[in-house]
Order: C-alpha cells, then sequence, then structure tokens
C-alpha cells in the first residue's frame, strides 16, 4: 500500500515528461540511448529519471542513487540500452517503478500532477502518426499495477490552457525475453498543430491508484525511440469502406473487424478509445489470417461510444463502435 509520501514521490515522477523535439519520421533525441551522463546515478543524455524526480520531490533530502534507471550493454542495437526497474527504496521505504522520459527540465508544479500524459513538454509541431520503440521485458506481473507501460502525446497551449492533440498509451505484453518492436499508435482529437510532445515509459503501471503495488526487481529494457509516419486529416475513402466492423451497435461489447478485400489491412495495431479519450483496448500488430477477421473485444467496457482506429499498411482507418 501506498504511503502518502510515496504518492508525492510518484506524482513529481510524472514531472518527467518534459521532452525532446523530434521530426516526424525521425529519431527522438538520443532515442538510441547510446550517450550518458552520470546525474543522481546514470542518466541518458536528454532523459530524466526517476532519481531526477525525487530530487525535486524531496528537497534538502540527498539520497543515493536508487538504480531504477541504468546503463545496460544488453541493447537492441549499438552499445547501450536503458534499463528501468522496480527497485526497493530506503525513503519513503516501498518499490519505487523505473520512469524515463525524454527532457531536460523539472519543476515543483510537476509535483502536483496526476496523470503521465500532459505534464510538461519541448517545442514539437509535427503530426507523427505513432511511436515505436524496441523493448524486453523480465520479472514477475504479480498484479495488473506490475504492468510496464508506454505514453506518448502531443499537446498545444491556446490563451495559457493545453488542449489535447493526439494520444497513446500501451501496456507492454509482458513475456518479451528478446527485443520486440513495439507501436504506440496516435489517436488525433484535433486537426491543429501541436506545439509540444510528451513521452515516458515505465517498468510499471505509474497511473496513481492507493492499492498499487510494484515487484521488485522487474525490469524494462527500452532502445531506439522513433516517431514514425505522418497524420493527415483527409481519410482514404476506398480504403475506410474495404474495412468494415460488425455487429455495430454490439450488445456484448464483442465486435469484429473484417476485410472486404485485402487480409493484410486487418495486420496493423489498433487502439480504442472511450468518450474522454483514454485508451481502453490496445493490440499490437499481427500476421493476417485466413477468416479475413480480427476481433475488437470491448466486454468489460459499459455502454456507450467508442473510436476504433486501425493502423493499416496503406493509412489508418477508424470506426466508431457502439455498446448498447
Amino acid at each position: 500500500m501506498k504511503t502518502a509520501l510515496l504518492r508525492f514521490s510518484l506524482l513529481a515522477a510524472a514531472g518527467l515528461l518534459t521532452l525532446g523535439t523530434a521530426r516526424a519520421q525521425q529519431a527522438v533525441s538520443n532515442g538510441t540511448l547510446e550517450t550518458w551522463v552520470t546525474r543522481h546515478g546514470d542518466a541518458p543524455t536528454d532523459w530524466l529519471t526517476f532519481d531526477d524526480a525525487l530530487a525535486v520531490a524531496l528537497p534538502g533530502f540527498p539520497l543515493p542513487p536508487s538504480g531504477g534507471v541504468t546503463k545496460s550493454t544488453d541493447a537492441h542495437a549499438g552499445s547501450f540500452a536503458a534499463k528501468l526497474t522496480s527497485v526497493n527504496l530506503t525513503f519513503p521505504p516501498v518499490v519505487g517503478p523505473g520512469l524515463l522520459a525524454l527532457g531536460t527540465k523539472i519543476t515543483q508544479n510537476d509535483v502536483d500532477a496526476d496523470t503521465l500524459d500532459l505534464v510538461g513538454g519541448l517545442p514539437y509541431t509535427s503530426r507523427p502518426a505513432r511511436m515505436q520503440f524496441y523493448y524486453k521485458f523480465a520479472g514477475t506481473v504479480a498484479t495488473s499495477d506490475d504492468r510496464p507501460t508506454a505514453s506518448v502525446a502531443l499537446t498545444r497551449t491556446v490563451g495559457g490552457v493545453r488542449q489535447l492533440v493526439a494520444k497513446g498509451r500501451l501496456f507492454l505484453p509482458t513475456t518479451a525475453t528478446t527485443y520486440t518492436l513495439a507501436t504506440v499508435p496516435l489517436t488525433y482529437k484535433s486537426s491543429v498543430v501541436p506545439d509540444s510532445i510528451h513521452i515516458v515509459f515505465a517498468s510499471a503501471d505509474v497511473t496513481y491508484d492507493s492499492n498499487s503495488d510494484f515487484t521488485a526487481g522487474n525490469s524494462l529494457f527500452i532502445d531506439d525511440v522513433v516517431m514514425t509516419g505522418t497524420a493527415t486529416a483527409t481519410r482514404d475513402a476506398q480504403l475506410q469502406a474495404a474495412v468494415g466492423v460488425y455487429p455495430n451497435p454490439s450488445t456484448t461489447g464483442l465486435f469484429a473487424l473484417a476485410a472486404t478485400t485485402e487480409t493484410s489491412l486487418l495486420t496493423g495495431a489498433y487502439t480504442v478509445t472511450d468518450a474522454l479519450g483514454r485508451v481502453v483496448l490496445s493490440q499490437p500488430a499481427q500476421p493476417a489470417n485466413a477468416t479475413g477477421t480480427r476481433p475488437v473485444d470491448l466486454r468489460s467496457q459499459p455502454a456507450g461510444v467508442y473510436s476504433l482506429r486501425l493502423d493499416t499498411p496503406r493509412g489508418p482507418v477508424m470506426h466508431q463502435l457502439l455498446i448498447k
């Protein structure tokens, strides 16, 4: 069970979401994680760690490096990768998750944030379709809190108010013993050009929950982070018609995607968001099957309207799903 102090520390860690600039279809600054510095322990250049957040959350309490982020020679490419580990903290005496985010600055205002998705941010004016990276995971998933996560968001500030432009979040599969490509599709809420980007990786689900617990020793390896593709406001009508969904509406919450022509259109990653823009289901890319269909299981979700984005080899397909 988390203490109030741990909540304070974790929320401070949300401030790690100050991110470097990147251009669509180009590598994120030091996304290869090849360059490192010593600051509260190991830290990749242009990236921040949980120890950086603790230094802001607990000023005047110098702590030894937690080991939550370390430089690993077990890399996907090049010489190094980042290893994020859920570790036993000496103060507060609990298990803290390994956290890593691109950026150079954490402020005290970040301490009060209760979400990892929209804190901080640095200038960014592209509209990429997705974030991709390679990862491995080693450990025990004792509860859903132990699921490793990756988040990306684009925002624009108008009149002092930050608005969400696009968002993606992925709970990573926990059976990756070798480096695996992960894709986090961005679901766009607006056609405007963003001015900031936000990204975070964590060895556990750090969305605040007073009853959450993490398993010490779980390790997430991250390497070769990039933003790819270009989102456009215009949809391909022929492509849209080539992928259907049924039954829609559904009385059970179980849907199926169906390809009327090319079964390969169903192989891409997809995400489903609720009416508030929260990701309720995310599935990675998978091989085509002979049936020409692919399930979308929302049986655990309440009645309402949901938005599905499927990233096909020819571009995105969007559908509204209705659960009665």
